[in-house]
């Protein structure tokens, strides 16, 4: 969870280097289940223990999809640009 501007722009980072790493240019869950994981999440690596979605992106020169296994953060900001509301009004 990203507690100050610091780690909210390091958490950014991560998420944009692994979509250029990848090569995608979206991210969306298969399914609304989750599955507990202590494995870090595919995308900002963060080695927290949490929900772990399935989820597929999108690159689009190849025409290929890529599964994956994303924290919730990952998900929401992957949507609507930002973590979501209670977390960046906590952020300081």
């Amino acid at each position: 969870m990203c507690k100050t501007q610091a780690e909210y722009k390091a958490y950014q980072e991560a998420v944009e280097r692994f979509f250029e790493k990848e090569g995608i240019n979206c991210l969306s869950a298969t399914t609304g289940e989750s599955e507990f994981s202590y494995s870090p999440c595919e995308c900002c690596r963060r080695p927290l223990g949490g929900d772990r979605y399935a989820a597929k992106g999108y690159h689009a020169e190849s025409n290929e999809v890529f599964e994956y296994s994303v924290c919730t953060d990952c998900l929401y900001y992957a949507e609507y640009g930002q973590l979501d509301d209670m977390t960046m009004m906590d952020i300081k």
